[in-house]
């Protein structure tokens, strides 16, 4: 503690806010009125996944506090947002303020990523394992078989891959920790069509009418686009839409890729020239 001219003491505190955001304040112990509740930062931002996000570099007065308090600070915001159903806590500290990184290993954070200057720890509240992604310096979402084995967990839905339909590249993405993403949208053939969403990925699931999707506006930019690009291959022919896959041999021994692209006729397969 540090003694103030008046003979009081004060003592940095992580207090707890109503909202899911945590409040970083200071209170007087002797003298003096309680401030604790003046926050002058703040933090504990819930995103749309059900995870909250704590930066440290939008705190104030941190210089204040010991390795003790922050660890006693964060494990009551742990307990206030396991009371709230947050299933993950991702803690963004910068290197200047890495001696918090031990405090918050001990209550059970893990490295995730880091950069030159800061680091990515993160802790998984829900039950089970972390389901949280891993981190790259590109991100690709699901395609081919990955496609069919994510829809198979998340709906009961057995399916067959068909065809890639789109790619979606977007750089910077604050969804992909500020990376390049690419989202991958493929057309899949059903085998089953009961569905036994999973509870932890899936707030609903249901079969919709293209026709209905195509019309709806409550969606996102995406999926209304793609809705009409099935529309056109199912009146026109999938193969005005649809990007084939085909399984080749690598150029290291034993090894195969699949490769992507518009179906090619079979004579177009082995032909050997422009006659």
């Amino acid at each position: 503690m540090v003694q103030l001219p008046s003979g009081g003491y004060w003592r940095a505190v992580l207090a707890l806010a109503r909202s899911p955001r945590l409040s970083l304040g200071y209170r007087w112990t002797s003298g003096g009125r309680d401030r604790a509740r003046d926050p002058f930062a703040r933090a504990g931002e819930p995103d749309r996944f059900g995870g909250v996000s704590v930066r440290l570099s939008r705190l104030g007065a941190l210089d204040c506090l010991d390795a003790a308090a922050f660890q006693r600070g964060l494990q009551a915001a742990i307990q206030q947002w396991r009371s709230e159903g947050r299933i993950a806590v991702w803690l963004h500290i910068p290197i200047l303020q890495s001696r918090f990184i031990a405090p918050a290993a001990s209550l059970g954070f893990s490295f995730h990523h880091a950069e030159s200057d800061s680091s990515t720890l993160t802790l998984w509240l829900a039950e089970g394992s972390s389901r949280l992604p891993g981190y790259a310096t590109h991100q690709v979402g699901v395609a081919g078989d990955t496609a069919v084995r994510e829809v198979f967990e998340e709906t009961g839905i057995k399916s067959e891959f068909r065809s890639l339909l789109s790619i979606r590249q977007q750089h910077t993405n604050p969804g992909a920790f500020g990376k390049s993403d690419m989202y991958i949208i493929c057309r899949l053939k059903p085998y089953s069509f009961t569905i036994n969403p999973c509870q932890h990925e899936c707030l609903r699931c249901e079969w919709m009418d293209l026709n209905d999707l195509v019309k709806t506006e409550n969606t996102t930019t995406i999926t209304s686009r793609v809705a009409r690009l099935l529309l056109y291959g199912y009146r026109e022919g999938f193969d005005k839409i649809d990007l084939t896959m085909e399984e080749l041999p690598a150029v290291y021994t034993g090894l195969f890729y699949k490769l992507y692209h518009k179906e090619l006729p079979e004579i177009y397969k082995t032909v050997t020239g422009m006659d």
